[in-house]
């Protein structure tokens, strides 16, 4: 049986779920990462972080359009 439109607006949509041991992940379409709240039996959102290693928006590891690289071929 599926939900019905509205017992499903306003919920995430997952499309990937992974469990560990002890924990419990899923994925939406959006991108967006939710963890399962075992004592409370619900999905919670998890904030987006940036690690350390990726680049910032703005950083460029190649050169820009029109510009030329000092590297030779």
């Amino acid at each position: 049986m599926n939900p019905s439109p509205e017992e499903t607006e306003g919920l995430a949509q997952f499309v990937q779920i992974c469990a560990s041991q002890n924990d419990l992940f899923a994925l939406d379409g959006e991108g967006n990462v939710y963890k399962f709240n075992f004592n409370a039996s619900t999905w919670e959102k998890l904030a987006a972080r940036r690690s350390r290693e990726e680049p910032r928006r703005g950083d460029q590891t190649r050169p820009a359009d029109g510009e030329r690289s000092s590297r030779r071929v």
